[in-house]
């Protein structure tokens, strides 16, 4: 059903996971009891290249975008502790993330709880995640999805269906994706509003990375020689934006910030 990579890591769902970095979606509902994929819906985007386990044990998540995108941030968090073996706290991570519209935070745990990698064995919660995953109906979600439901138990699917409905309310994209996009959109505009008068900011993991603190004047404060135009770093927050976003169709826009005309 899943292709794995081999190796003795036991949270092999990671490779996955990684093999097929981002893909697009459209908009679309796709509850556990339905047991058929459309062919005919949109193409996943060209993945990421691979990284080793290694790599992403070592990764550093941005901690300032948090402040935009927890989905986004959350997500990161938790591939790094997969590749570092520590499960529960990714898959806390992940429970995170899919609170904040991360469709493939969502995919993680369907598959994790499917094949008992990552989290503890359940079936039924794992058909549930994959159908909420699957929601925006990208391509290969739903196919995991459908080859996952062909080989369910009716008791299985039975559970799932109400796991889907406890899931739902919280996970689903009218609660989980508004609300991820409302504070992007709160934060994005903060960060905006001083643009006109030619601010320039550092954020951490957008464009700083591990901000030092330097005592001035006898307060704390981050050194970053690497301040950008509060422009292009918003262009930077779209970049990671466009990606938790993909495929919600009719909803958020992102793309470049206009710069704002001086006189």
């Amino acid at each position: 059903m899943f292709v794995m990579a081999q190796g003795a890591f036991r949270c092999r769902v990671l490779v996955l996971c990684l093999a097929m970095g981002g893909a697009a979606t459209s908009h679309a509902t796709y509850a556990p009891q339905v047991g058929s994929a459309s062919s005919s819906g949109p193409t996943p985007a060209a993945a990421e290249p691979d990284r080793s386990l290694d790599e992403v044990a070592r990764s550093y998540c941005p901690r300032g975008l948090e402040r935009f995108l927890p989905g986004s941030y959350y997500y990161c968090v938790a591939r790094r502790e997969l590749a570092q073996g520590h499960a529960a706290r990714s898959v806390a991570a992940l429970e995170q993330a899919a609170r904040w519209g991360s469709k493939q935070a969502q995919f993680l745990l369907g598959v994790g709880y499917t094949r008992g990698d990552s989290a503890p064995l359940d079936r039924a919660r794992g058909l549930a995640w994959l159908a909420l995953a699957a929601e925006r109906g990208d391509v290969v979600y739903l196919g995991v999805l459908k080859s996952a439901m062909a080989q369910a138990s009716d008791e299985d699917k039975a559970e799932a269906a109400r796991w889907y409905g406890q899931l739902l309310p919280t996970y689903g994209d009218e609660m989980a994706a508004t609300r991820a996009e409302r504070r992007y959109r709160r934060e994005r505009d903060a960060l905006t509003r001083n643009e006109a008068y030619g601010a320039q900011v550092c954020i951490d993991g957008l464009n700083a990375s591990h901000l030092e603190a330097v005592q001035e004047n006898g307060r704390d404060n981050n050194f970053c020689p690497s301040r950008q135009p509060v422009w292009l770093v918003a262009r930077q927050v779209d970049v990671h934006a466009a990606e938790l976003f993909q495929g919600w169709a009719g909803h958020v826009t992102v793309g470049e910030l206009q710069k704002a005309s001086r006189p």
